[in-house]
């Protein structure tokens, strides 16, 4: 990863969060490591990264603030992956205004939106008043729709392999030329051989699942914050190729690269970058949010120009921290109107 480490030197500090041994906790599935430190990222003793803003540094599980709080819930972006500190992260540059109230990040890399409400609902107790819950989201609902199995049972999530793999199955890899977190349900059908009849689904079809899936956790979400009297927000996370965006030299050789020595990755994403999944996605959304009283923005139209934004496909740098961090605030002062 040259141009990775020439170009966004702060990535080997989430190479070797993420490289960490893999942390499995009930219900949620697993969650970010715990207690960890870096000059670039830290964590609290629950996972939970800080708010760094005017002075202060805290988070759920260190030096909770007292008083009104508002949430971020999510996966990598609004967790900020790929911030350049904890400062630089969209709660943190939220929480710097003045006048705002203070931030909590309850984001995890690698959630589905089940993992995002299950989260709030664990730590619900833990929190004081609430003003507003922005979910920062969406897309790896659309990815893991891709996996086989989705519709079923209770769908996917990321790592699914090594969850069964600790159950007892036998090593994927023997069986099956897929990632190990790609693999899901379908491990349970193995014992050796080919694989059974693809039950993977069409893009379109990926795109309406996760959509009613978003959905769902939505109703559920709003069903917790209403005794709060919190507003709840929701923002489609981006991709580069969903802005339509030219391409700066610099998101030209990282992607470039990301897709050669990661292809594994990122041939997940391939099938729902279109612009037809993209549009049919996001009007999906933006009308189920319409129905719930959900103010809605689609990121990705916040990310145009030629200007250096993305460090991959799905991830943002601290500019783009700071675009979407102004679209909410001007959204949450508005009183919830997109």
């Amino acid at each position: 990863m040259d141009q990775q480490t020439r170009l966004a030197p702060q990535m080997k500090y989430y190479e070797e969060f993420a490289s960490g041994e893999m942390r499995w906790l009930p219900y949620l599935m697993f969650f970010s490591r715990a207690g960890y430190r870096s000059p670039v990222l830290t964590t609290d003793s629950g996972g939970f990264r800080p708010t760094e803003a005017g002075g202060e540094r805290y988070s759920l599980l260190q030096d909770r603030p007292d008083g009104e709080v508002s949430v971020m819930l999510g996966a990598s972006p609004a967790f900020g992956w790929g911030a350049t500190g904890d400062a630089a992260t969209i709660t943190s540059l939220l929480a710097a205004v003045p006048g705002q109230p203070k931030w909590l990040n309850l984001a995890a890399s690698a959630f589905n939106s089940t993992q995002e409400l299950l989260v709030f609902l664990l730590h619900r107790h833990q929190l004081p008043r609430i003003r507003d819950i922005v979910v920062l989201a969406g897309l790896n609902n659309l990815v893991v729709a891709g996996l086989p199995d989705a519709a079923s049972d209770y769908g996917q999530f990321f790592f699914s392999g090594e969850f069964f793999t600790q159950l007892g199955n036998p090593d994927l890899n023997k069986y099956y030329r897929q990632p190990k977190w790609a693999v899901g349900r379908l491990a349970k059908r193995f014992a050796g051989g080919a694989p059974e009849p693809d039950r993977t689904l069409a893009p379109l079809a990926r795109s309406e699942l996760a959509a009613d899936i978003q959905a769902r956790d939505l109703d559920r979400l709003l069903e917790l914050a209403a005794p709060t009297g919190a507003r709840v927000h929701f923002m489609l996370q981006p991709t580069a190729t969903w802005t339509g965006k030219t391409l700066s030299a610099e998101e030209e050789e990282l992607i470039a690269e990301v897709n050669v020595e990661r292809g594994a990755l990122w041939t997940m994403f391939t099938p729902i970058l279109s612009d037809a999944v993209h549009h049919d996605y996001r009007d999906r959304l933006a009308a189920a949010c319409a129905t719930r009283g959900i103010s809605f923005h689609d990121a990705s139209a916040l990310l145009g120009g030629d200007e250096w934004l993305f460090i991959d496909q799905a991830h943002i740098t601290d500019e783009g921290n700071r675009r979407l961090a102004a679209a909410i605030r001007a959204t949450t002062a508005a009183g919830g109107d997109s």
